[in-house]
Protein backbone atom coordinates (compact mmCIF):
# COMPACT_ATOMS: atom_id res chain seq x y z
CA UNK A 1 0.00 0.00 0.00
CA UNK A 2 1.21 3.82 -0.31
CA UNK A 3 0.07 5.55 2.63
CA UNK A 4 0.65 9.47 2.91
CA UNK A 5 0.17 10.63 6.52
CA UNK A 6 -1.05 14.68 6.57
CA UNK A 7 0.41 15.59 9.97
CA UNK A 8 1.80 18.56 11.78
CA UNK A 9 5.04 17.87 13.08
CA UNK A 10 7.31 14.89 13.07
CA UNK A 11 10.03 13.44 14.52
CA UNK A 12 12.26 14.69 16.52
CA UNK A 13 9.52 17.55 17.19
CA UNK A 14 7.70 16.29 20.40
CA UNK A 15 3.94 15.77 20.97
CA UNK A 16 1.09 13.24 21.53
CA UNK A 17 -0.31 13.15 18.29
CA UNK A 18 3.27 13.32 16.87
CA UNK A 19 4.54 10.40 18.71
CA UNK A 20 1.01 8.60 17.36
CA UNK A 21 1.85 9.22 14.03
CA UNK A 22 5.75 8.22 14.09
CA UNK A 23 4.37 4.80 15.76
CA UNK A 24 2.10 4.43 12.89
CA UNK A 25 3.85 5.31 10.03
CA UNK A 26 7.01 3.29 11.17
CA UNK A 27 4.77 -0.19 11.62
CA UNK A 28 3.41 0.47 8.03
CA UNK A 29 7.39 0.73 6.89
CA UNK A 30 7.62 -1.84 8.66
CA UNK A 31 5.47 -4.26 7.02
CA UNK A 32 6.55 -3.07 3.38
CA UNK A 33 4.36 -0.19 2.73
CA UNK A 34 5.62 2.95 1.34
CA UNK A 35 4.75 5.30 3.54
CA UNK A 36 5.25 9.02 3.41
CA UNK A 37 5.02 11.73 6.07
CA UNK A 38 4.51 15.48 5.08
CA UNK A 39 4.49 17.93 7.79
CA UNK A 40 5.61 21.43 9.17
CA UNK A 41 9.12 22.79 10.52
CA UNK A 42 10.90 25.73 11.88
CA UNK A 43 13.66 25.79 9.13
CA UNK A 44 13.26 28.10 6.44
CA UNK A 45 13.33 25.11 3.70
CA UNK A 46 12.14 22.17 2.20
CA UNK A 47 13.64 19.36 4.11
CA UNK A 48 13.38 15.27 2.76
CA UNK A 49 14.53 12.68 4.89
CA UNK A 50 14.21 8.82 5.43
CA UNK A 51 13.58 7.87 9.09
CA UNK A 52 12.99 4.10 9.67
CA UNK A 53 12.07 3.22 6.19
CA UNK A 54 9.70 6.52 6.36
CA UNK A 55 10.03 9.01 3.82
CA UNK A 56 9.61 12.65 6.06
CA UNK A 57 8.66 15.55 4.01
CA UNK A 58 8.62 19.04 5.86
CA UNK A 59 8.07 22.23 4.83
CA UNK A 60 8.79 25.87 6.48
CA UNK A 61 5.97 27.41 8.46
CA UNK A 62 4.84 30.68 7.03
CA UNK A 63 2.43 31.83 9.76
CA UNK A 64 1.24 30.66 12.69
CA UNK A 65 -2.22 30.93 14.19
CA UNK A 66 -3.43 29.61 17.53
CA UNK A 67 -0.91 26.84 16.92
CA UNK A 68 -1.60 25.80 13.50
CA UNK A 69 1.10 26.06 10.87
CA UNK A 70 0.48 27.77 7.41
CA UNK A 71 1.86 27.02 4.29
CA UNK A 72 0.65 27.42 0.29
CA UNK A 73 3.60 24.57 -0.30
CA UNK A 74 2.94 22.20 2.07
CA UNK A 75 -1.33 22.24 0.49
CA UNK A 76 0.39 21.54 -2.84
CA UNK A 77 2.90 19.03 -1.85
CA UNK A 78 -0.30 17.10 0.42
CA UNK A 79 -2.35 17.08 -2.53
CA UNK A 80 0.45 15.88 -5.24
CA UNK A 81 1.32 13.45 -2.83
CA UNK A 82 -2.36 11.80 -2.55
CA UNK A 83 -2.67 11.29 -6.57
CA UNK A 84 -0.53 8.38 -6.15
CA UNK A 85 -1.81 7.02 -2.70
CA UNK A 86 -4.03 4.00 -1.87
CA UNK A 87 -4.72 5.94 1.37
CA UNK A 88 -4.78 9.41 2.85
CA UNK A 89 -4.12 8.95 7.02
CA UNK A 90 -5.16 12.94 8.08
CA UNK A 91 -4.08 13.65 11.83
CA UNK A 92 -6.71 16.36 12.92
CA UNK A 93 -6.57 18.49 14.72
CA UNK A 94 -5.55 19.94 11.40
CA UNK A 95 -6.84 22.65 9.26
CA UNK A 96 -4.09 23.51 6.28
CA UNK A 97 -4.80 19.37 6.04
CA UNK A 98 -7.97 19.15 6.54
CA UNK A 99 -8.56 21.76 3.53
CA UNK A 100 -6.27 19.60 1.21
CA UNK A 101 -8.44 16.11 2.01
CA UNK A 102 -11.34 17.74 -0.04
CA UNK A 103 -9.40 18.45 -3.02
CA UNK A 104 -8.15 14.29 -2.82
CA UNK A 105 -9.93 12.23 -5.59
CA UNK A 106 -12.55 9.79 -4.99
CA UNK A 107 -10.86 6.58 -5.26
CA UNK A 108 -7.98 7.70 -2.98
CA UNK A 109 -9.27 6.21 0.88
CA UNK A 110 -9.37 9.04 3.12
CA UNK A 111 -8.65 7.91 7.22
CA UNK A 112 -9.08 10.78 9.38
CA UNK A 113 -7.35 10.36 12.46
CA UNK A 114 -9.77 12.34 15.44
CA UNK A 115 -7.46 13.11 17.75
CA UNK A 116 -9.08 15.92 19.98
CA UNK A 117 -11.91 18.54 19.27
CA UNK A 118 -11.23 21.73 18.25
CA UNK A 119 -11.64 22.99 22.01
CA UNK A 120 -11.13 26.40 23.31
CA UNK A 121 -10.97 28.23 20.03
CA UNK A 122 -13.67 30.72 20.66
CA UNK A 123 -14.74 32.35 16.43
CA UNK A 124 -11.90 30.73 15.10
CA UNK A 125 -13.80 27.38 15.89
CA UNK A 126 -17.00 28.02 14.93
CA UNK A 127 -15.17 29.85 11.52
CA UNK A 128 -13.88 26.12 11.21
CA UNK A 129 -17.12 24.41 11.72
CA UNK A 130 -17.63 23.86 8.10
CA UNK A 131 -14.63 22.88 7.36
CA UNK A 132 -14.53 20.46 9.45
CA UNK A 133 -18.30 18.86 8.69
CA UNK A 134 -16.87 18.63 5.24
CA UNK A 135 -13.48 16.79 6.27
CA UNK A 136 -15.97 14.56 8.10
CA UNK A 137 -18.19 13.72 4.85
CA UNK A 138 -15.35 13.20 2.84
CA UNK A 139 -13.56 10.76 5.02
CA UNK A 140 -14.42 6.91 4.28
CA UNK A 141 -13.43 5.86 7.77
CA UNK A 142 -12.79 7.87 11.33
CA UNK A 143 -10.70 6.54 13.98
CA UNK A 144 -11.05 7.65 17.25
CA UNK A 145 -8.92 7.15 20.23
CA UNK A 146 -11.13 5.93 22.30
CA UNK A 147 -15.22 4.81 22.50
CA UNK A 148 -15.54 7.17 25.09
CA UNK A 149 -14.27 10.38 23.32
CA UNK A 150 -16.53 9.37 20.16
CA UNK A 151 -19.38 9.26 22.31
CA UNK A 152 -19.13 12.23 23.64
CA UNK A 153 -17.59 14.38 20.16
CA UNK A 154 -20.44 16.58 18.86
CA UNK A 155 -18.75 16.57 15.77
CA UNK A 156 -18.67 12.80 15.71
CA UNK A 157 -22.18 12.20 16.26
CA UNK A 158 -23.58 12.45 12.78
CA UNK A 159 -21.19 10.21 11.63
CA UNK A 160 -21.03 7.29 14.20
CA UNK A 161 -21.38 4.85 11.25
CA UNK A 162 -17.77 5.99 9.83
CA UNK A 163 -16.34 5.72 13.74
CA UNK A 164 -13.73 3.37 14.57
CA UNK A 165 -11.92 2.90 17.60
CA UNK A 166 -7.93 2.39 17.95
CA UNK A 167 -6.45 3.18 20.73
CA UNK A 168 -2.76 4.81 20.84
CA UNK A 169 0.15 2.35 22.05
CA UNK A 170 3.66 2.90 22.66
CA UNK A 171 6.60 1.12 21.96
CA UNK A 172 8.28 -1.31 24.48
CA UNK A 173 11.66 -0.34 25.91
CA UNK A 174 13.85 -2.38 28.76
CA UNK A 175 14.12 -0.64 32.17
CA UNK A 176 17.94 0.65 32.89
CA UNK A 177 19.38 1.42 35.98
CA UNK A 178 19.48 5.47 35.26
CA UNK A 179 21.67 7.17 38.05
CA UNK A 180 20.28 10.43 39.85
CA UNK A 181 23.08 12.26 38.27
CA UNK A 182 21.20 12.37 35.78
CA UNK A 183 18.69 14.70 36.92
CA UNK A 184 20.78 17.12 37.18
CA UNK A 185 20.32 20.19 37.89
CA UNK A 186 17.85 19.60 39.92
CA UNK A 187 18.59 16.20 41.36
CA UNK A 188 19.18 17.74 45.36
CA UNK A 189 15.24 18.64 45.94
CA UNK A 190 14.18 14.97 44.91
CA UNK A 191 16.85 13.03 46.77
CA UNK A 192 15.52 10.70 49.75
CA UNK A 193 11.90 11.85 48.36
CA UNK A 194 8.78 10.19 47.04
CA UNK A 195 8.51 11.73 42.93
CA UNK A 196 5.49 12.14 41.66
CA UNK A 197 6.43 12.70 38.48
CA UNK A 198 4.01 14.82 35.79
CA UNK A 199 5.01 15.67 32.40
CA UNK A 200 3.61 17.88 29.70
CA UNK A 201 3.38 21.35 28.07
CA UNK A 202 3.13 24.47 30.12
CA UNK A 203 -0.50 25.55 28.94
CA UNK A 204 -3.68 26.02 30.74
CA UNK A 205 -5.62 22.28 29.59
CA UNK A 206 -2.95 20.39 31.44
CA UNK A 207 -3.93 21.89 35.07
CA UNK A 208 -0.59 22.24 36.52
CA UNK A 209 -2.00 25.18 38.64
CA UNK A 210 -4.16 22.67 40.15
CA UNK A 211 -1.00 20.20 40.60
CA UNK A 212 0.92 22.88 42.37
CA UNK A 213 -1.94 24.07 44.76
CA UNK A 214 -2.11 20.46 45.88
CA UNK A 215 1.06 20.38 47.15
CA UNK A 216 0.12 22.36 50.38
CA UNK A 217 -1.75 18.85 51.05
CA UNK A 218 0.77 16.32 49.77
CA UNK A 219 2.97 14.26 52.02
CA UNK A 220 5.96 15.61 53.13
CA UNK A 221 8.06 13.16 51.92
CA UNK A 222 6.97 13.81 48.21
CA UNK A 223 7.61 16.35 45.91
CA UNK A 224 6.39 16.85 43.02
CA UNK A 225 7.97 17.21 39.53
CA UNK A 226 6.46 18.95 36.46
CA UNK A 227 8.74 18.41 33.25
CA UNK A 228 8.13 20.49 30.10
CA UNK A 229 8.24 24.31 28.85
CA UNK A 230 5.88 26.62 27.42
CA UNK A 231 4.40 30.25 28.03
CA UNK A 232 2.82 29.38 31.07
CA UNK A 233 6.27 28.96 32.84
CA UNK A 234 7.04 31.86 34.60
CA UNK A 235 2.93 31.83 36.04
CA UNK A 236 3.27 28.77 37.41
CA UNK A 237 6.55 29.41 39.42
CA UNK A 238 5.22 32.69 40.50
CA UNK A 239 2.28 30.46 41.80
CA UNK A 240 4.80 28.23 43.66
CA UNK A 241 6.48 30.86 45.35
CA UNK A 242 3.02 32.49 46.51
CA UNK A 243 1.51 29.42 47.83
CA UNK A 244 5.00 28.62 49.37
CA UNK A 245 5.55 25.34 48.00
CA UNK A 246 9.46 25.85 46.86
CA UNK A 247 10.41 22.91 48.45
CA UNK A 248 7.23 20.28 47.46
CA UNK A 249 7.13 21.19 43.55
CA UNK A 250 9.81 21.30 41.25
CA UNK A 251 9.53 23.03 37.82
CA UNK A 252 11.96 20.61 35.70
CA UNK A 253 11.51 22.53 32.36
CA UNK A 254 12.65 20.40 29.28
CA UNK A 255 15.15 17.80 29.97
CA UNK A 256 16.99 15.37 27.99
CA UNK A 257 15.61 11.80 27.30
CA UNK A 258 18.32 10.18 29.78
CA UNK A 259 16.83 12.32 32.52
CA UNK A 260 13.34 11.84 31.90
CA UNK A 261 13.88 8.27 31.61
CA UNK A 262 15.78 8.61 35.12
CA UNK A 263 12.39 10.43 36.47
CA UNK A 264 10.13 7.96 35.17
CA UNK A 265 11.97 5.18 36.48
CA UNK A 266 12.57 6.75 39.99
CA UNK A 267 8.84 8.06 40.68
CA UNK A 268 6.32 6.49 42.67
CA UNK A 269 3.67 7.70 40.86
CA UNK A 270 2.26 9.81 37.98
CA UNK A 271 -0.38 12.42 37.84
CA UNK A 272 -2.21 13.59 35.65
CA UNK A 273 -3.98 17.35 36.31
CA UNK A 274 -5.45 17.90 33.09
CA UNK A 275 -9.35 19.93 32.94
CA UNK A 276 -10.97 19.40 29.44
CA UNK A 277 -11.42 17.65 26.86
CA UNK A 278 -8.51 19.13 25.01
CA UNK A 279 -6.96 15.85 26.72
CA UNK A 280 -8.59 13.72 24.52
CA UNK A 281 -6.41 10.48 25.91
CA UNK A 282 -3.38 11.24 27.75
CA UNK A 283 -0.40 9.48 25.77
CA UNK A 284 1.85 9.73 28.27
CA UNK A 285 -0.59 7.52 30.73
CA UNK A 286 0.42 4.70 28.85
CA UNK A 287 4.05 5.76 28.83
CA UNK A 288 3.56 5.70 32.26
CA UNK A 289 2.18 2.27 32.40
CA UNK A 290 4.90 0.74 30.58
CA UNK A 291 7.11 2.18 33.28
CA UNK A 292 4.62 0.28 35.75
CA UNK A 293 3.64 3.32 37.94
CA UNK A 294 0.62 3.37 39.21
CA UNK A 295 -1.59 6.72 38.22
CA UNK A 296 -3.46 9.62 40.21
CA UNK A 297 -5.70 11.17 36.75
CA UNK A 298 -8.64 13.32 36.76
CA UNK A 299 -12.50 12.27 35.81
CA UNK A 300 -12.44 14.89 32.41
CA UNK A 301 -16.34 14.25 31.34
CA UNK A 302 -15.99 12.95 27.80
CA UNK A 303 -12.38 12.49 27.47
CA UNK A 304 -11.05 9.13 27.25
CA UNK A 305 -8.21 9.96 30.23
CA UNK A 306 -10.41 7.79 32.81
CA UNK A 307 -11.12 4.64 30.81
CA UNK A 308 -7.15 5.03 30.08
CA UNK A 309 -6.41 5.36 33.82
CA UNK A 310 -8.98 2.59 34.92
CA UNK A 311 -10.00 3.23 38.53
CA UNK A 312 -8.82 0.64 41.13
CA UNK A 313 -7.10 -0.90 38.65
CA UNK A 314 -4.03 1.39 37.67
CA UNK A 315 -4.55 3.83 39.99
CA UNK A 316 -7.15 6.61 41.39
CA UNK A 317 -9.20 9.17 38.93
CA UNK A 318 -10.27 12.56 41.13
CA UNK A 319 -12.69 15.21 40.22
CA UNK A 320 -11.22 17.99 37.70
CA UNK A 321 -9.55 21.50 39.87
CA UNK A 322 -9.91 19.94 43.24
CA UNK A 323 -6.30 19.98 44.55
CA UNK A 324 -7.02 18.44 47.89
CA UNK A 325 -8.68 15.39 45.83
CA UNK A 326 -5.51 15.11 43.59
CA UNK A 327 -3.02 15.06 46.93
CA UNK A 328 -5.55 12.81 48.86
CA UNK A 329 -5.12 10.70 45.89
CA UNK A 330 -1.64 10.66 45.87
CA UNK A 331 -1.26 10.51 49.64
CA UNK A 332 -3.22 7.19 49.68
CA UNK A 333 -1.36 5.50 46.98
CA UNK A 334 2.01 6.96 48.73
CA UNK A 335 1.09 6.01 52.21
CA UNK A 336 1.17 2.30 51.46
CA UNK A 337 4.01 0.42 49.66
CA UNK A 338 1.15 -2.50 49.31
CA UNK A 339 -1.43 -0.15 47.32
CA UNK A 340 0.86 1.14 45.75
CA UNK A 341 2.56 -2.25 44.16
CA UNK A 342 -0.74 -3.10 43.40
CA UNK A 343 -1.71 -0.72 41.36
CA UNK A 344 1.86 -0.09 39.48
CA UNK A 345 0.93 -4.13 38.60
CA UNK A 346 -2.79 -2.94 37.63
CA UNK A 347 -0.79 -0.57 35.30
CA UNK A 348 1.32 -2.68 33.74
CA UNK A 349 -0.89 -5.57 32.95
CA UNK A 350 -3.39 -2.45 31.50
CA UNK A 351 0.17 -1.64 29.48
CA UNK A 352 0.56 -5.14 27.77
CA UNK A 353 -2.94 -5.92 27.09
CA UNK A 354 -4.61 -2.82 25.44
CA UNK A 355 -1.76 -0.02 25.04
CA UNK A 356 1.10 -1.92 23.16
CA UNK A 357 2.83 -0.91 19.83
CA UNK A 358 2.11 -3.68 18.42
CA UNK A 359 -1.30 -3.85 18.78
CA UNK A 360 -2.04 -0.08 17.98
CA UNK A 361 -0.20 -0.70 14.62
CA UNK A 362 -1.87 -4.37 14.48
CA UNK A 363 -5.48 -3.01 14.44
CA UNK A 364 -4.65 0.22 12.34
CA UNK A 365 -3.55 -1.73 9.84
CA UNK A 366 -6.87 -3.47 9.82
CA UNK A 367 -8.48 -0.56 8.99
CA UNK A 368 -5.91 -0.12 6.27
CA UNK A 369 -7.07 -3.81 4.91
CA UNK A 370 -10.79 -3.01 5.31
CA UNK A 371 -10.06 0.22 3.51
CA UNK A 372 -8.56 -0.80 0.13
CA UNK A 373 -10.37 -4.52 0.47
Amino acid sequence: MRIVHFGKYYHPDTGGIESVTVSLARGAANEGNDVTVICFHSLSSISIDFIDKVRVVRYPIWKLINSQPLSIGYFFKCLSASRNADIVHIHFPNMVGALTTLFVRNRTRVLVHWHSDIVNKGLLGKLLRPLEYALLHRADVIVATSQQYADSSKSLVAFGSKVTVVPIGVSKHSQQNVTLELLLPFEERVIGKKIVLSIGRLVAYKGFDVLIKSAKYLRTDAVIVIVGGGPLQQELQDLIKLNGVEKQVVLAGRVSNNALNALFERAKLYCLSSNNRAEAFGVVLVEAMMHSLPIVATSIFGSGVPWVNANNVSGLNVPVDDPKALAEACNEILGSEELRCQYAKGARHRYETEFTEDKSVASMMKVYHNLIG
